[in-house]
């Protein structure tokens, strides 16, 4: 029975790395390099930032999309996950991302919708 157990397992494995070796070979033989989806290459420079400051008991940020298109994107914060964000097409406007209490936002990152 043991003996029985262990052959499965040895040709399961064997099996399974032989498939993962025929994907890899089928890739390399195609010939095609991944390609940047157009959306996020062109939220590369859509928004960015005008001034951080503080409203209330809130951090603020305002942020300018210059792009025909809404554009979306995440406040870094440090030791934090970063909150995401959508500003409309050709608008300025100001995101609470956090209380007084968390650090200051070290920037914007542009990302696809």
């Amino acid at each position: 029975m043991r003996r029985t157990v262990a052959l499965a397992t040895v040709a399961t494995a064997l099996a399974g790395s032989l498939a993962g070796f025929g994907g890899q070979a089928m890739a390399v033989s195609n010939g095609t390099a991944p390609r940047v989806s157009q959306a996020s290459s062109q939220a590369a420079g859509c928004v960015t930032v005008v001034r951080w400051y503080n409203k209330r008991f809130n951090r603020m940020v305002e942020v300018k999309n210059s792009c025909a298109r809404t554009a979306c994107f995440s406040v870094t914060v440090a030791a934090r996950r970063d909150p995401d964000f959508s500003i409309g097409k050709n608008k300025k406007e100001s995101f609470a991302y956090g209380g007084v209490a968390w650090t200051k936002g070290s920037g914007i990152k542009n990302k696809a919708c």
